[in-house]
């Protein structure tokens, strides 16, 4: 078990330091993650930004203070709520994630060109089973 344990890990790492990672990890947290949600109308008020990202509410208003200065976002009250508001990418935020989102799309139409569409699609199906039985692992024992 300890062999397997350790490959595992090994593996984990090496992934860790692909440049696919490079393009992905700023999607996962991070200002480009709050933009991705935001272009994608999956977060639209600071409430959800702390729910989606699991991060504080004094982080997501230190993120969209940066965000705003950089031009990327801006905020209105909210129309539901007197005492939030309501975030917008503006036409600079918008095109600076799709310019990300479609450097990574183009990145991966090529790595499962190379790859082959099949071997890409049993990759695909075998990460979506490992990350179903991960997370019910997690939820059964540390849920």
């Amino acid at each position: 078990m300890k062999t397997l344990k350790d490959n595992f890990l090994m593996q984990l790492q090496t992934i860790s330091k692909l440049n696919m990672m490079t393009y992905l990890t700023p999607f996962l947290y991070g200002e480009d993650a709050l933009l991705l949600r935001l272009f994608l109308k999956e977060v639209t008020t600071p409430k959800s930004i702390a729910q989606v990202l699991n991060i504080t509410k004094g982080r997501v208003t230190a993120m969209l203070n940066s965000l705003k200065k950089k031009r990327y976002i801006t905020t209105k009250p909210s129309s539901e709520d007197g005492r939030s508001y309501e975030i917008e990418l503006t036409i600079h935020g918008r095109t600076y994630i799709e310019q990300k989102t479609n450097f990574v799309d183009n990145y991966f139409n090529e790595l499962f060109k190379f790859i082959g569409y099949n071997d890409a699609e049993k990759l695909v199906d075998i990460l979506e089973n490992i990350v179903e039985k991960v997370n019910q692992f997690e939820v059964k024992n540390h849920g």
